[in-house]
């Protein structure tokens, strides 16, 4: 016969693990409700976040003939008058966004053209490009082909390029992208574009979602970017004669894209030139960058905004919550 005592132990020890037993089960109970309910309130902040940068969306759109008026000014050097900076505030917290004229620009998507007739003059301008920042003719050319033919559609390979089959068959073992690009760093997994490269092209390069070339605004030209007006000339244009024809702008800026036509006629070096070169006296797209900063939290987007001559500007292309 077991002693009570024993027994009334025994017990004791029994509720005690109970006890225990449901103190870690509330435990973990608490600890799962706490994360869940911070999970949903970082989702909340963040749908409070993303509607937010909708706002700055909205309010760009509003103030898109400002920004058309100020790409009408001819730009200098360092200038900072062709972009503003906003602070919207908003409940628990702030919207800080700049919106920027889109410089005069190689567009690298329109590499992506599926029209031949289309694409090879885009093609050739990023050869120039590249050839005046140092790139041997030969390897320029390959690298306007691989550019293309990692962006665009098809599994057709252009000379000195390479589709899916060429990269599946090397170390890499990847494919082509087959999409347009969203900035000039995802360059980085193509053969020949070094960091160096790319680093040196961006500021002549941009990544317009779209497979057309970009117009130049010749009111936007500065001596810093005069090479993208030579490059949009395929070489035709020299160096010199790019900085003298920005040198050469009226201190109030060209009217029209007439008053460029008139002005190179009877002007060697320019009138055949500009004849094939489509050009704009103001600026078309504009980029949009910020944040959004909600409590502790700071979530970051950009869009591009189009500002078109017929129509109402219009986002056409838009990131939310990373830098890509």
């Amino acid at each position: 016969m077991i002693p009570q005592s024993k027994q009334a132990g025994a017990a004791l020890l029994s509720i005690l693990l109970i006890v225990a037993t449901l103190s870690v089960a509330a435990l973990m109970a608490t600890e799962t409700i706490a994360r869940q309910t911070d999970l949903q309130k970082l989702s909340a902040r963040r749908t409070s976040a993303l509607w937010a940068a909708r706002s700055a969306e909205a309010a760009a759109l509003a103030g898109a003939a400002d920004l058309v008026a100020a790409s009408r000014l001819p730009a200098s050097s360092g200038d900072t008058g062709r972009e503003q900076t906003l602070v919207l505030p908003v409940e628990s917290g702030q919207i800080i966004l700049t919106l920027r004229e889109l410089p005069p620009c190689l567009n690298l998507n329109a590499l992506a053209n599926p029209e031949e007739a289309l694409r090879a003059p885009q093609a050739a301008a990023l050869a120039v490009l590249l050839e005046d920042i140092g790139v041997p003719l030969s390897d320029a050319a390959a690298l306007a082909a691989t550019l293309g033919d990692w962006i665009d559609a098809d599994q057709i390979p252009q000379p000195g390029g390479g589709e899916d089959a060429a990269y599946l068959a090397s170390s890499s073992g990847t494919r082509t992208a087959g999409q347009p690009l969203r900035s000039p760093a995802e360059l980085a997994p193509l053969p020949g574009y070094t960091p160096e490269l790319i680093q040196a092209i961006s500021a002549f390069t941009c990544t317009v979602p779209l497979t057309d070339g970009l117009r130049v605004n010749v009111n936007a030209l500065t001596a810093e970017n005069a090479s993208v007006l030579r490059a949009a000339t395929r070489g035709a244009l020299s160096t010199a004669d790019a900085r003298r024809f920005i040198e050469a702008r009226p201190a109030s800026g060209w009217n029209s894209v007439q008053d460029v036509a008139e002005f190179a006629q009877g002007r060697q070096a320019y009138a055949q030139v500009f004849a094939e070169v489509p050009l704009a006296v103001r600026g078309e797209y504009f980029t949009g960058e910020g944040s959004v900063e909600l409590d502790a939290g700071r979530w970051p987007f950009r869009f591009i905004l189009h500002a078109g001559a017929d129509g109402a500007p219009r986002i056409v292309w838009r990131s939310f919550g990373d830098a890509g």
